[in-house]
């Protein structure tokens, strides 16, 4: 009985222990990525959202969504979302939806030099762009109505992600 207690302790604090780990390596993105973006757009506001949203793997965790809002107009600004999977294998099937081009009416989808595996959907003639990544097992969707900002928070996004 002795031994078994002592395992299920040490396993219980194995599991503590990772999910810390995990914790903290969220935390520390999302720092950085927060950092890169104020870097980059210093007159910008972040405004923390609140999704309304099935996960679309179990696995994933937020590791940041915001809204990054302009000063000039609302029309300017950036949704950031970004998540950690469980591994690779989730975070394809996170992309999975876009990969197979199962989007909303009036959405293109074409493949995207970004990360490990990505896509630029557009709405329409342009009246909306989403470039959606994966890195490793974190994943992410950039936002808005201006192409060349979605695209260049996306780059500043993925350059924080570690390739590992």
């Amino acid at each position: 009985m002795k031994h078994i207690k002592v395992f299920c302790f040490a396993f219980w604090l194995a599991l503590c222990s990772s999910m810390a780990v995990n914790g903290q390596k969220e935390v520390f993105l999302s720092s950085r990525i927060m950092e890169a973006l104020k870097t980059k757009e210093p007159g910008w506001k972040p405004i923390a959202s609140i999704e309304n949203r099935m996960p679309l793997v179990p696995s994933e965790r937020r590791i940041l969504t915001a809204v990054w809002a302009s000063p000039k107009s609302h029309s300017e600004d950036v949704n950031v979302s970004v998540y950690r999977v469980e591994n690779y294998g989730k975070a394809e099937a996170w992309l999975g939806p876009v990969r197979n081009r199962q989007v909303a009416a009036g959405w293109q989808v074409s493949t995207y030099q970004i990360g490990d595996e990505g896509y630029l959907s557009k709405y329409k003639d342009g009246e909306r762009f989403e470039i959606e990544f994966r890195r490793a097992n974190v994943v992410a969707k950039i936002a808005g109505n201006d192409l060349r900002r979605v695209k260049d928070f996306a780059r500043c996004v993925i350059d924080q992600v570690p390739s590992n």
